[in-house]
């Protein structure tokens, strides 16, 4: 599997709808609430980086939001959590802060949680 896919695969494990941030479907392909949006940076053997997914409901309240970033922390744990890719591994830890709250200026139903991941790579490549 390679990294995209990886990442991909991590985000997706989730049980919402996951999307690369810069291939979110638009018009009549636009997903329905809850969805993921994530960044996709790679490296190489010891390469760390940050990155952000965007948990995305639409909701008069934050208790769903805030259970999937819950649910995900526990996912990560407290030392991260290995995924395997081709030609190694990614070591996902939290980043900081963890998760955020965002708001929507056009729909206050929108509720948004920004979390901040770290991507340690152990790959050839």
């Amino acid at each position: 599997m390679t990294k995209a896919a990886a990442i991909y695969e991590f985000w997706a494990g989730f049980g919402l709808p996951a999307f690369e941030e810069n291939s979110v479907p638009s018009g009549v392909d636009e997903p329905a609430f809850p969805y993921i949006t994530y960044q996709l940076i790679t490296d190489s053997f010891g390469g760390g980086v940050g990155m952000t997914a965007s948990l995305w409901y639409r909701d008069s309240s934050w208790v769903n939001a805030n259970a999937k970033a819950d649910e995900i922390s526990e996912a990560i744990g407290y030392g991260g959590n290995v995924i395997l890719c081709d030609g190694g591994s990614i070591w996902i830890k939290r980043g900081q802060p963890f998760a955020q709250r965002m708001g929507d200026a056009s729909d206050q139903m929108i509720k948004r949680i920004i979390i901040n991941i770290e991507a340690e790579y152990f790959s050839r490549d």
